[in-house]
């Protein structure tokens, strides 16, 4: 297995959950020929590559991440599938590197519910934003609409305890869509449509993907440090309880997911 973390994340959590979600929130921000399009918190950039084929010659792609090493992996990609007129840019969302207007669409995949200044992140979004931009956002739903997330949550309270299941909560904090609402509209926006969706998350083999995937989690020590057998009891009783959504090996998990869009207008 990789243990360099953004390379992992790339090959076993954008390829089973964030590539397949990545059209829908392009299609949603309106992205198309021409367009100057900012992926914000792009992680390993599958937002801003998929973009990149849509705005054509005449438009600009920009990724921006506060780790390095997502950028790292994000320019590689992008290498490799030939894109090399994106921009991959370090920096904080709070403060981003770019003047004002200087975008027509802004797309945040799966960032928003983990910046410490929520608030602060969507200000300068709509700041970066033309008069008439359009933002676009993808949060996780409720966990419930997500059965992986409760099994894993259970089995992470018997073998590690309450604090463990924390990062789940924080990436289900903005399933509740008045909360996102009022988010987005305290920030300025107006326009705001939110819809949820559910799509089947897949990979072939769970027993490879358990790993790889705890490795990205704050855990990932603690399950490095296990004894052996009890880190297979552990991932045994993961499997148990996704068996109903696993066959031949490989896993087929629903997932939901929460778009908002909004328009950097006055109301």
């Amino acid at each position: 297995m990789n243990t360099d973390g953004p390379e992992t994340y790339e090959r076993y959590i954008v390829s089973t959950w964030m590539a397949d979600w990545a059209p829908d929130l392009i299609r949603a921000g309106g992205v198309g020929p021409g367009k100057r399009v900012l992926d914000a918190a792009c992680g390993t950039g599958i937002v801003a590559r998929k973009a990149a084929a849509l705005v054509g010659p005449g438009g600009r792609i920009a990724g921006l991440d506060f780790n390095p090493g997502m950028l790292r992996v994000a320019r590689k990609c992008a290498g490799q599938e030939g894109l090399t007129a994106i921009e991959w840019l370090h920096g904080d969302i709070s403060y981003m590197p770019f003047s004002p207007g200087e975008f027509d669409t802004v797309l945040c995949q799966q960032g928003l519910q983990f910046f410490p200044d929520k608030s602060g992140a969507l200000r300068e979004m709509k700041r970066v934003l033309t008069p008439s931009g359009r933002l676009a956002i993808a949060v996780w739903g409720r966990a419930e609409k997500s059965p992986h997330v409760p099994v894993i949550c259970d089995v992470f309270r018997e073998f590690f305890g309450e604090e463990s299941t924390a990062m789940f909560k924080v990436a289900c904090s903005l399933s509740d869509k008045r909360v996102l609402q009022s988010l987005v509209e305290d920030a300025g926006f107006s326009g705001i449509h939110i819809r949820s969706g559910v799509k089947i998350a897949r990979h072939p083999s769970l027993s490879e993907f358990l790993p790889a995937y705890f490795s990205a989690f704050p855990v990932a020590a603690q399950i490095g440090a296990m004894r052996e057998e009890e880190r297979t009891r552990m991932f045994r009783c993961i499997a148990a309880g996704l068996e109903d959504y696993t066959e031949n090996g490989g896993f087929a998990v629903p997932t939901e997911n929460i778009t908002l869009t909004a328009e950097n207008r006055s109301p």
